[in-house]
């Protein structure tokens, strides 16, 4: 088998093929740049898996930035599929988001569970680029050319980007952290590696949410991190309650506090890292 993963600079991709050279030495993955307008040069034909991970994302959204969205994560995506199953490629994984349901973390009780197939409905430029590519890639689907959306919500992992490491280093600094009762779906970029490897194996068709086992409270994984990193930390109600009545309509706060919460994948089998066990190894690798 041989896969092309896009995304050289990106995380997910780097990662992605970082554990399949450690676990399925087997198996020929091949990780290039698609950002550089080369798609006339690549070979498709050798490659049984497209898995295209690279995307724009983590860039501040603006009426100017619109159009960048819209070329990187929308055209090039419909490029590279077009060109894929032109030259025979059977089978394109498509690295989406959960940001396509347009859905914001809740205070409101325990939150709804989201449904995977509930129809989206994004409200940022990332995530209607991502789900303008997706129903582009179904137009391009047919029986010799297989596509799976994948979802994923927030990744974390080492040296991962984004919200993550805003928490991991507040976690490492800070002794005092609010207790909020609200939890998120989650996921492992290890446990993101092994159901996308599972995705190809099978060469399955669809869309995917893949998860954690396990609904994660932002308050327990940020103590968790602190734990991992030989760190004291005590957690305060009362800094809890004033942040919730304070800051509970700003974007970012609901983002990263609020109930998040999606249905669990259960069509494809894969083996995961428990919550507590994924912080400590990353804590691990971290302080080597």
């Amino acid at each position: 088998m041989r896969i092309l993963v896009t995304g050289k600079q990106g995380y997910v991709g780097t990662q992605f093929e970082r554990w399949m050279a450690q676990y399925h030495p087997e198996v020929s993955v091949d990780l290039l740049s698609v950002r550089t307008g080369n798609l006339e040069t690549i070979d498709f034909s050798h490659y049984d898996t497209v898995l295209h991970a690279a995307a724009l994302v983590h860039r501040k959204e603006t009426p100017e930035s619109a159009g960048e969205y819209h070329r990187i994560n929308t055209e090039l995506t419909e490029n590279l599929a077009f060109r894929a199953k032109l030259a025979g490629v059977k089978h394109f994984v498509f690295l989406s988001t959960v940001a396509v349901y347009g859905e914001e973390g809740s205070f409101e009780g325990a939150g709804k569970v989201i449904p995977i197939q509930q129809v989206p409905y994004p409200t940022s430029l990332y995530g209607k680029s991502k789900y303008e590519a997706e129903k582009r890639l179904q137009r391009l689907e047919s029986l010799g050319f297989q596509v799976a959306i994948v979802r994923p919500p927030m990744i974390y992992g080492p040296d991962c980007p984004g919200n993550y490491a805003r928490l991991a280093q507040i976690a490492r600094k800070t002794p005092i952290f609010p207790a909020i009762s609200g939890k998120r779906s989650m996921l492992f970029i290890d446990n993101l590696s092994a159901f996308l490897k599972e995705v190809i194996r099978e060469k399955a068709r669809g869309i995917y949410v893949p998860q954690n086992s396990e609904a994660v409270n932002t308050t327990k994984l940020v103590a968790l991190i602190a734990e991992a990193n030989g760190k004291k930390m005590r957690t305060s109600k009362l800094a809890g309650n004033i942040c919730r009545k304070v800051l509970r309509n700003i974007p970012i706060f609901k983002k990263t506090f609020g109930t998040l919460v999606f249905e669990l994948e259960s069509t494809i089998k894969y083996e995961t890292i428990s919550l507590p066990e994924s912080i400590w190894k990353m804590g691990d690798t971290q302080n080597r």
